[in-house]
């Protein structure tokens, strides 16, 4: 049975389990999230590129008012025909130019060094968390969110991405929506020296409107092209946003063919397998038609908008030049001056496929800090270091429930001296692994109290071995660093756990996890055991995958190196409760402990 969704409340809304937040609240976290690298242990770097990335700005738009300069002494100078003017307009169009270029790559360089180090700090914040109180693995066990990678890697970079030209990162969109402000207000003077007086009646009087006819044509365009564009791009958001969520599932699939790839080809599970890709992209292929419609739409509203915005101040300023109002370089700096002015107004139209984006990653974002924060009740009680003395590990009223709520198993209360050895046995499915999680604290659904001993060291190996990326000597030394141990050690437990054929390659680079074969994996973690010599071992069938003889041997071996150290273990061979000193049976829900002699 899967379980429900948690009581993440973004979650619960990616799942339409639950209304969408309120504007403001979701807001606030936007914020948060926005300013939370601007009063981190980065705050210098962070104030500085930002100082530089708005001294940038300044830059560009000066290079545009003079641009805008130039434009009307360069066609006032041929309406003039003033040929001896040409040798100095050409020098001064090549130093806005080179003063053009100059800004664009500061601009870059900035914005990509503040991007990179933006990212770093978020990525490090959010990876901090993640792995703390093994968030990772409770997030996966619930079933939380969808994806948490793919939000850390792809919608952090596009929340830091400081964009050239409405660039997608929070910063970007408010830095850029400021100087368009300041654009606008520049270019408004410019604008108003070839405006006209326009005034509206009002109960049979004229009143007089401050700027204008072509300030207030601008005006009324702006408001009206923002009011449709914020229109048909509704879909557009909702639509991105699905998009996200079925690239990720996806990508999910196909790693997991890549992780699974031999258990594939062998069941022959290959048409299963792909199938179920050819589903996940349906819903990619689904949801694409809607967002090219939908991103079509936006794209010919705003290609509409552009190109009836360089038209119309022509419209309102021709009249005027065949009238000997205003000359050709007037009517030319004049339809510059509107152009910029609109575009700097037009800010939220221009702009409004980044903010879709912007919007769908802080949605995202919000899910995942909502199921990192969130604290789900814990029933099982764990105390690390809280067991008496002599005593291993302590269970009190230990009852195990499933994370649906459902009852799985109840231990009542079970001790584990120092240097006993327990054997749990019971049929499949009946909750041994739970309870391995359980008294290791990784399992808090249930209800009673474990304590674990602090004294010695401790070791879990679970059926399936963790090998890190890198060489076999890695694996075998993890935790330590391969550096800790010498080659020479290494080499004699590979021997001494019948792996010596790789003796050779313990230095190699490889894919261990898939060269290495269940059985070679499970001889890893003996090696690693007998480098190790724990004080408590915790194994969960770490001798499945090993035929009778070396499952013995494993045993022999850890008994021979460590005899008095304290030993659980869930087997499925019932040889190997010879190795343990007492039994734990595990039977409808119940379980019942007795030494190994007065089992038998």
């Amino acid at each position: 049975m899967m379980p429900p969704p948690a009581n993440v409340e973004e979650a619960r809304r990616e799942a339409g389990l639950q209304p969408t937040q309120p504007a403001r609240e979701r807001w606030a976290h936007a914020w948060r999230l926005s300013t939370r690298y601007f009063v981190s242990d980065d705050w210098k770097w962070a104030w500085f590129l930002v100082a530089c990335y708005c001294a940038v700005e300044v830059g560009t738009t000066y290079a545009l008012l003079l641009a805008n300069q130039w434009q009307r002494s360069f066609y006032d100078a041929i309406e003039q025909r003033q040929g001896g003017l040409l040798v100095s307009l050409v020098v001064a169009f090549s130093m806005i130019v080179v003063l053009q270029v100059g800004t664009a790559f500061a601009h870059n360089i900035v914005g990509w060094t503040l991007s990179i180090r933006w990212r770093q700090w978020l990525t490090e914040w959010y990876l901090g968390r993640w792995f703390a109180r093994d968030r990772f693995y409770e997030i996966e066990r619930l079933r939380m969110i969808d994806n948490p990678d793919q939000r850390i890697a792809e919608d952090v970079k596009e929340f830091t991405s400081m964009g050239l030209v409405y660039g997608t990162s929070p910063l970007s969109i408010v830095i850029a929506l400021v100087f368009s402000v300041v654009r606008a207000i520049a270019f408004l003077t410019i604008l108003m020296q070839t405006s006209s007086p326009i005034s509206i009646p009002l109960f049979g009087y004229r009143i007089p409107l401050p700027g204008g006819d072509l300030v207030w044509f601008a005006i009324v365009y702006v408001v009206f092209g923002t009011v449709f564009i914020t229109w048909i791009g509704k879909p557009f958001v909702r639509r991105r946003m699905r998009e996200q969520h079925y690239d990720a599932d996806f990508r999910s699939d196909l790693l997991h063919v890549r992780r699974n790839s031999e258990q594939i080809a062998f069941s022959g599970a290959k048409d299963i397998e792909q199938n179920g890709l050819r589903i996940a992209f349906a819903n990619i292929r689904r949801n694409w038609y809607r967002l090219m419609l939908a991103n079509a739409g936006l794209q010919a509203g705003q290609g509409i908008y552009g190109q009836v915005m360089g038209i119309v101040p022509l419209f309102l300023t021709v009249s005027k030049y065949f009238a000997g109002a205003i000359t050709f370089g007037q009517v030319q700096a004049a339809r510059d001056a509107f152009t910029q002015f609109s575009s700097n107004l037009s800010y939220i139209v221009l702009a409004y496929p980044s903010i879709a984006r912007q919007i769908a990653n802080f949605n995202r974002l919000k899910a995942l800090d909502d199921a990192i924060d969130y604290e789900r009740p814990r029933g099982i009680g764990f105390t690390p270091g809280g067991t008496l003395e002599g005593v291993a590990i302590s269970a009190t009223g230990l009852m195990l429930r499933r994370p649906n709520g459902a009852p799985l198993m109840e231990v009542a209360d079970w001790t584990i001296r120092d240097g006993e050895r327990w054997v749990i046995e019971g049929p499949s499915g009946t909750g041994k692994t739970t309870l391995l999680r359980a008294i290791a604290g990784l399992w808090p659904d249930g209800s009673g109290q474990v304590a674990m001993t602090n004294r010695g060291s401790a070791m879990l190996v679970p059926q399936r071995l963790y090998l890190p990326l890198g060489t076999l000597k890695n694996a075998i030394c993890f935790p330590d660093r391969a550096e800790d141990h010498d080659d020479a050690t290494i080499a004699a437990l590979l021997e001494r756990v019948r792996l010596d054929a790789h003796v050779d390659a313990m230095h190699e680079l490889r894919m261990w996890q898939d060269e290495l074969s269940p059985g070679e994996q499970q001889r890893v973690a003996l090696a690693r055991i007998l480098l190790q010599r724990p004080t408590l071992l915790v194994l969960d069938e770490a001798t499945s995958a090993l035929d009778a003889d070396n499952a013995a041997y494993f045993y022999r071996s850890v008994l021979e190196a460590m005899p008095g150290a304290t030993i659980v273990s869930v087997v499925h061979n019932e040889r190997l409760a010879a190795y343990h000193t007492h039994r734990l049976t595990l039977h409808h829900g119940h379980a019942t402990t007795a030494p190994i002699g007065d089992a038998e």
